[in-house]
């Protein structure tokens, strides 16, 4: 970001008379910048013409909490599908095992039928032996054709009083076995439906969930955009107040008039003098990746941590580092000292320099060049803290 000079006004001399020579250069940077943030501002402005009557970040807000209410709403309708589908699942479950249990039950009934009816005919058989039936009877009793009506009949023919009890024992047993067929196949028929019904539930709940949750997805890209064209107002704002700063500063000094408590470019009270002073003690010294050795060479966080340390301030090793633990602080409102912070297009802070008043900060730029003034420049530009 290009950021106009103004007469630099601090206790270092030397300061004074090393940066006298760039002031020009860096006010032609500063109004070039100018007309980029008034085509920017104009742009979003523009852009916003035809919501003026409606916050529109406000209102799609609003929209995507109605949405995740909804959303939650669904949610729970799905909770209470599964639930019911675990349910009617355990249901079916312990239905089959009634029904393994009717199997064997019924199994255990053939086999007693077939008890029964071999007790029969040993008891027809010992009927006739005694003389108690004829011969016509224990034909029939033992045709290959007789139907178990039929042969019910012929039993009471030729039985005599226990032979009618193994009878009725015969039919109990019978009518038992088809009560317990029928049983089974009703349970599975029941089962199944409620476990159908159960399944068809849950897959509308899920639907239901996955719509509100993509309408939710397209509101939240609509707000992240909304808030970034927001910011992008704000910093532009910060930038024109700065500005303005520096161009009362420039006309005060040019008037004749001391900036004193006007001018940005006074350093704030406390160790931002000594930084500063710091910050400009390694000018030419090469940048190196890593480096934090004065003299030697530096790179970018490791020059403003090393150089607030000479002021008794302590400062994480990394660019990312110190943007998080210091306060940040608008462009408007930047003195020098302060730090500017620049990203490289992920949203990571890789960057950082020390303002130095002017619209300028010194910093340690980049392989093969060494620790240098630049005015400030927008690509990138994430904002300011002051340690």
């Amino acid at each position: 970001m290009l950021l106009s000079n103004a007469t630099i006004v601090t206790d270092d001399e030397r300061s004074s008379i090393v940066r006298a020579g760039r002031r020009t250069s860096s006010l032609r940077r500063w109004t070039g910048f100018l007309s980029a943030v008034v085509t920017a501002v104009a742009t979003v402005a523009l852009s916003g013409a035809g919501q003026a009557a409606a916050d529109p970040l406000a209102a799609a807000k609003a929209q995507a909490a109605a949405v995740n209410a909804r959303l939650q709403s669904e949610a729970n309708q799905l909770d209470i599908a599964s639930q019911q589908l675990d349910a009617a699942q355990q249901q079916v479950q312990s239905l089959h095992q009634q029904g393994a249990r009717l199997h064997t039950q019924i199994s255990a009934t053939l086999q007693q039928v077939g008890v029964e009816q071999s007790r029969l005919r040993d008891q027809a058989l010992q009927a006739y032996m005694s003389g108690s039936t004829g011969t016509g009877s224990l034909s029939a009793l033992f045709s290959s054709n007789g139907e178990q009506a039929s042969a019910s009949q012929e039993y009471r023919s030729v039985a005599d009083g226990s032979l009618a009890g193994a009878i009725d024992q015969l039919r109990r047993a019978e009518t038992l076995l088809s009560s317990e067929q029928r049983a089974l196949q009703t349970n599975e028929s029941q089962a199944q439906a409620a476990l159908d019904a159960a399944n068809a539930a849950r897959q509308a709940a899920q639907a239901a969930v996955a719509s509100q949750r993509q309408i939710l997805a397209g509101l939240n890209g609509h707000i992240a955009t909304l808030v970034a064209q927001q910011q992008a107002q704000q910093q532009a704002a910060q930038v024109a107040a700065f500005r303005n700063r520096v161009a009362a500063a420039a006309n005060a000094a040019g008037s004749g008039v001391s900036p004193g408590a006007t001018s940005p470019n006074l350093p704030s009270a406390g160790g931002a003098a000594t930084a500063v002073a710091a910050a400009e003690s390694q000018l030419g010294v090469p940048y190196v990746w890593g480096g934090e050795t004065p003299g030697g060479g530096f790179d970018c966080s490791g020059l403003t941590q090393w150089a607030w340390g000479r002021a008794g301030v302590s400062l994480p090793r990394t660019a990312q580092a110190q943007y998080d633990a210091i306060p940040h602080i608008p462009l408007s409102a930047l003195q020098p000292g302060d730090l500017v912070f620049w990203d490289d297009g992920t949203g990571s802070v890789q960057h950082v320099g020390m303002y130095v008043g002017n619209g300028d900060v010194v910093h340690a730029p980049t392989t093969g060049e060494t620790v240098s003034y630049a005015p400030i420049w927008g690509y990138g530009l994430v904002g300011a803290g002051r340690p």
